[in-house]
């Protein structure tokens, strides 16, 4: 897709440089390595933890994106983890084309293409920034969910943008339940949300439509904790003085002798469509 209209250089590398700096500073990969956590080390254990959530994900942004996939057409999902999207979105798609850089997570997207007895979703195993494009539109909807370990975030959006000639569809944070709370304390500051990515793309000459989908969900009190140790990094004593938070506030519930906790988020959706003018 071409811009809508003369994009700012000086404006793309002034937020492209913000999220690179904000990033180093609080990305994933920025917490796993604080925490002596190999990044391949979260995803091998990613797959379990979203299998124990119990809630309104990915349905709840599912059917929002399906409302950006034509009938028919080709999809091109970056960052597609176990394919919550992927395998759905083949269902309505002529292709799908999962691009996955975890080794774990690509065998889990494996798997579940097995078990789903789909037959026309192609694994790409690389990152965005190393994926070959076979030529500017060859795909109708580009997506990416909550996908963007991309320090030269402007060199990925751009491509995403040349290798659509539909949409282009971002999902990323607005906020989640956990986010003040870190902040207040232990001082943590979340990763880069959405208007990075906002400001990107109108930088480039791209006219982006954002809406914002909330949901939640439960998971086991444990395991969140768990995550936390992982990303953003949480100590044992942080986690300890967290959980007598969250459990003095009345933030969980009992389920047979087991806690859970309720975590709610807001999510942008950020989409770039063919025609859209400023």
């Amino acid at each position: 897709m071409e811009p809508e209209h003369p994009g700012c250089e000086a404006a793309v590398a002034f937020c492209a440089e913000a999220w690179h700096r904000h990033r180093a500073r609080c990305a994933l990969e920025a917490n796993l390595s604080r925490a002596g956590v190999a990044e391949e080390e979260f995803w091998v254990h990613y797959h379990s933890w979203v299998a124990a959530m119990q809630g309104e994900y990915p349905a709840a942004l599912l059917e929002r994106v399906k409302t950006y996939a034509r009938a028919g057409g080709t999809v091109l999902d970056i960052g597609a983890g176990a394919g919550a999207f992927a395998i759905p979105l083949a269902a309505m798609s002529r292709r799908v084309t999962a691009v996955e850089p975890s080794p774990a997570q690509v065998a889990q997207l494996t798997a579940a293409i097995e078990r789903a007895h789909v037959a026309n979703i192609d694994i790409v195993e690389s990152t965005w920034e190393d994926t070959d494009i076979e030529a500017p539109g060859s795909h109708d909807l580009i997506l990416a969910v909550h996908s963007f370990q991309m320090d030269d975030i402007a060199a990925a959006l751009r491509k995403m943008c040349a290798a659509a000639s539909h949409c282009v569809l971002l999902i990323h944070t607005a906020g989640h339940s956990l986010s003040a709370l870190s902040r207040e304390l232990f001082d943590i500051e979340p990763g880069p949300d959405y208007m990075y990515l906002h400001q990107v793309l109108l930088g480039l000459g791209y006219d982006p439509k954002v809406e914002f989908v909330n949901y939640s969900h439960n998971i086991p009190l444990e395991m969140q904790l768990d995550i936390l140790r992982y990303n953003p990094g949480l100590d044992d004593s942080q986690c300890a003085a967290l959980r007598d938070h969250l459990v003095s506030r009345g933030s969980t519930v009992v389920r047979d002798g087991t806690l859970w906790l309720n975590r709610s988020y807001r999510d942008a959706l950020i989409a770039v469509t063919a025609g859209n003018k400023s």
